[in-house]
């Protein structure tokens, strides 16, 4: 155990495998409440109703950026630097950015009530899109304070009780979506399902204020103490681009495709990216927390911890994309039905954004921690500006072959400018952070997953019929030959295991 007690002391290395452990917690009940969430709304709406559902949730969520403009995590990396220097500003950030924060939510919430009309005539071209826009604009201004007081929790470390807001609002809208379904007209049914959104945002924003009122009661007080307003003003400017410029990386493939295609185009090219980001959410379930701890710690820390963090991604990561590629069609059929299945060839290219996701969320909280989001900012802006270019390229150039090879293209485009997205972060953070990203260690990862793919595509190519049984022998043989065929060149060390045994009996006590 020599290694460990080398990267981490002792309290550093309890709160990161105990926040682990409910960040963990956290991503698996909030992924799998989105994922059984999706697959309602894919199944009840259909690929038209759901093209719909995506283009105003995808456009809303746009709209919610300007809402945010890098304030919840502005918040965030301030609450973490008061609660080690000085308690006593804690009021005086969290005031002071509230106000910022309301203002913005406003506007953008007016903003999108007043473009509902365009947007869907002019721009969109269907008139079913108005309403669900109107809806939509009540919606992000609720959820833009839901995400901000969510921060505060993470500034505490306080994983467990993000656990359980999770829990209370994917179960909430899960029992909402259904009563829509079942209760309301279908010509209604996407009206409802936002408004259902609003319900369960409210209810989940006033449980968030009563249990931090009991955590911590200083964050209402007055304000009493100064704050530098400029300094905080710049670290918010640079996240303002950076999250605008993020957000419509993520959502802009929908837009642009609703813009050339028919909705049910959307619809199938969200579920395969949903179950793309649902898998990269379950890797990357440290994100949140990654900020307040990169925050606290100090150069030569930061580093260790990143080494460790990241090795263990491109270990986990790795597989599940070439999983992917090899059963992802399956997935897609079997959870959203067999009316998706025209979203398999896009899926296919869209596997392999896991690690450049994952990665993106532990680079951007890297740049953040250490009030260096300018360089962030920047590669976000010219990522963007290709990942538009490269969409709008591709989907004209493949939409001759046909619209299913037109979101082909789209996807192309995307996992394009995530691998450029990927490098460009490894030589800033080099060069501006004076950091390395470890990536020899993808080596190993990369084989094993070479071994596992080539063994589960011969496999399956004696499979006349997939069943749900099969499949699932399928999942397991392969994990089991990826993690045989790591052990074998030694990409998976007796280090590796003495960390899991000390993490499970570090959890252990913790649950007890």
């Amino acid at each position: 155990m020599e290694h460990l007690k080398h990267l981490f002391n002792s309290n550093l290395k309890e709160r990161i495998i105990k926040d682990s452990f409910w960040s963990f917690i956290s991503r698996t009940i909030n992924r799998i409440g989105a994922l059984i969430f999706t697959i309602i709304l894919a199944r009840f709406l259909m690929p038209e109703g759901y093209g719909v559902y995506s283009i105003v949730f995808s456009t809303a969520m746009i709209f919610c950026t300007f809402a945010d403009l890098g304030i919840n995590s502005t918040l965030s990396r301030y609450l973490s630097s008061a609660l080690v220097k000085d308690r006593k500003k804690i009021p005086s950030y969290h005031w002071y950015l509230l106000k910022i924060k309301f203002v913005f939510s406003l506007i953008i919430s007016i903003l999108l009530l007043i473009l509902a009309y365009p947007l869907s005539f002019y721009v969109f071209k269907n008139s079913d899109l108005f309403l669900p826009f109107i809806i939509a604009s009540f919606y992000i201004f609720v959820l833009s304070f839901e995400g901000f007081y969510i921060e505060v929790f993470y500034s505490l470390e306080k994983i467990n009780y993000v656990s359980f807001k999770q829990s209370v609002n994917q179960v909430l809208r899960i029992v909402l979506a259904l009563l829509v379904f079942y209760f309301i007209s279908s010509s209604y049914h996407i009206i409802g399902i936002f408004a259902a959104l609003i319900i369960t945002s409210i209810f989940v924003l006033f449980l968030t204020l009563f249990y931090l009122k009991k955590l911590i009661p200083s964050l209402y007080h007055k304000p009493k103490e100064k704050i530098d307003k400029k300094r905080v003003k710049r670290f918010a400017g640079f996240l303002i681009i950076a999250s605008i410029s993020g957000i419509f990386f993520l959502y802009v493939d929908s837009i642009i495709i609703g813009i050339f295609l028919l909705p049910e185009y959307v619809g199938y090219y969200r579920a395969a990216f949903s179950l793309i980001f649902g898998a990269a959410s379950f890797v990357a379930f440290l994100e949140p927390m990654l900020i307040p701890i990169f925050t606290k710690l100090r150069k030569i820390q930061t580093q260790n911890v990143l080494d460790k963090l990241l090795r263990y991604v491109f270990i986990i990561a790795i597989p599940i994309s070439f999983g992917l590629l090899v059963l992802g069609k399956y997935f897609l059929t079997f959870l959203f039905g067999a009316s998706y299945f025209k979203g398999a060839l896009p899926m296919m290219f869209l596997s392999f954004l896991i690690l450049p996701l994952v990665s993106a969320g532990f680079f951007s909280s890297l740049f953040s921690a250490k009030e260096k989001p300018k360089f962030l900012a920047q590669l976000m802006v010219s990522i963007t500006i290709i990942n538009i270019f490269l969409d709008l390229l591709f989907i004209k150039l493949f939409l001759l072959i046909s619209p299913i090879w037109a979101i082909t293209g789209v996807a192309l485009a995307t996992l394009i400018s995530w691998i450029f997205y990927f490098i460009a972060s490894t030589y800033l953070i080099k060069k501006k952070l004076n950091l390395t990203i470890p990536l020899k260690l993808l080596a190993k990862p990369l084989i094993a997953s070479l071994i596992m793919t080539g063994i589960l595509f011969y496999t399956i190519s004696f499979v006349k019929n997939m069943t749900l049984i099969l499949g699932i022998s399928l999942i397991i043989f392969g994990a089991l030959i990826y993690l045989f065929s790591m052990i074998l060149i030694k990409g998976i060390n007796k280090q590796d295991l003495d960390l899991i045994k000390f993490s499970i009996k570090k959890l252990k006590r913790k649950i007890i």
